[in-house]
């Protein structure tokens, strides 16, 4: 134990005991969420841990849309065979050489996107645009599965007061929307709208945007998650079955329209999100719900002077002041249901078909 609190351990061989083969949702093909079936598969062996490396024994994973989306096959970078998840809590089961900062039995949670921590970027602050970085349950095994390796720089430590279900959702979702909120330079009495705002991210950027001093308008179209959106502090909740809202938004703002859009959603609602926007307005892309492209006129950018942000993922440090945020019980994290393993392809028929106002996590 080092003076911090942290556990230390100088070899691969610091393990608890990890079996042989274990349960995990393997994608062999990609198309419809029947596919995700549970297989036995070889463990992660601890004695073959890079030095950076931690293997996790996980309790849970949340579930994301962008599992769907890899389900489905639409990014041109996953492969399969595959084991989806970036949403991992659990506990450290072995370590790598190198790794000092955590030990076996600590409680830890990743962020989405592990980054070399070595290139420019990474050294300039920008870990998640790492040239070397690579998705968690995309381009390296997940944690729809027992067992699952991260990199160490990719981990923060779970408080005792967090469940691990929880705590898996807090990168993406709580993380997401402390760097988009960050991105988008919310700031006391800005107009901020939320699209998607139901969904995982959506509901805790809403918490996010009150705690910064922020007025917020939540988008949403299924009325019956109205309600869901003012519980979480939303001072303005619209619904738009047809996605159609520039002009209810500009209705509630007497004709002015937002000083930020946080746009979760994507090409869906991009145009609606444009027009809401007020002059020297700010747009933050954070989602993208479905692939195709969008039509844009560039005049209307120059003539409002209008900002284009992009947002990517969650940093490590994100993670944590995430996880200060929920201790602290400035945020609740919005975990609508857990699930066991064996149906993971239950979980994403329900968030596909938006039966869910919140996160999903399977239990492992």
């Amino acid at each position: 134990m080092n003076a911090d609190g942290t556990n230390s351990a100088s070899s691969t061989h610091s393990f608890t005991r990890v079996p042989r083969t274990m349960r995990a949702v393997l994608l062999r093909e990609f198309g419809g969420p029947e596919l995700l079936r549970v297989e036995e598969v070889p463990a992660p062996n601890p004695a073959t841990l890079d030095d950076d490396e931690v293997l996790i024994q996980v309790r849970a994973c949340g579930i994301c849309y962008h599992d769907i989306i890899n389900r489905r096959g639409d990014l041109p970078r996953t492969r399969v065979p595959l084991i989806l998840g970036h949403e991992i809590a659990g506990d450290v089961a072995a370590v790598g050489e190198n790794v000092e900062r955590f030990g076996p039995g600590d409680r830890v949670a990743c962020v989405q996107r592990a980054h070399c921590n070595t290139c420019d970027i990474c050294q300039n602050n920008r870990p998640t645009l790492c040239k070397n970085g690579s998705f968690i349950g995309e381009q390296i095994p997940g944690g729809y599965a027992e067992y699952a390796v991260v990199p160490a720089h990719a981990l923060s430590r779970i408080p005792s007061s967090i469940p691990y279900a929880e705590a898996s959702i807090c990168a993406c979702t709580i993380g997401t929307a402390i760097h988009v909120a960050e991105r988008g330079r919310v700031k006391k009495e800005d107009v901020v709208l939320i699209t998607g705002a139901s969904g995982g991210v959506g509901l805790h950027a809403i918490q996010v945007c009150k705690l910064a001093g922020a007025n917020v308008v939540a988008i949403t179209s299924s009325p019956n998650k109205a309600e869901h959106l003012r519980q979480a502090g939303a001072d303005e909740v619209l619904v738009a079955r047809d996605l159609q809202f520039a002009q209810s938004v500009k209705g509630v703002t007497n004709g002015r329209g937002v000083d930020v859009v946080l746009e979760i959603t994507g090409s869906l609602t991009f145009k609606e999100s444009v027009r809401s926007l007020a002059v020297g307005g700010r747009l933050v892309m954070v989602g993208n719900l479905e692939t195709q492209p969008v039509d844009f006129m560039p005049g209307l950018m120059i003539l409002k002077e209008l900002e284009f942000i992009g947002s990517y993922a969650t940093t490590p440090d994100e993670l944590t002041q995430a996880f200060h945020l929920v201790e602290a019980g400035s945020i609740k994290p919005m975990l609508a249901a857990t699930l066991p393993l064996d149906q993971a392809a239950k979980a994403h028929e329900m968030l596909f078909e938006r039966e869910v106002t919140g996160r999903l996590a399977l239990e492992i």
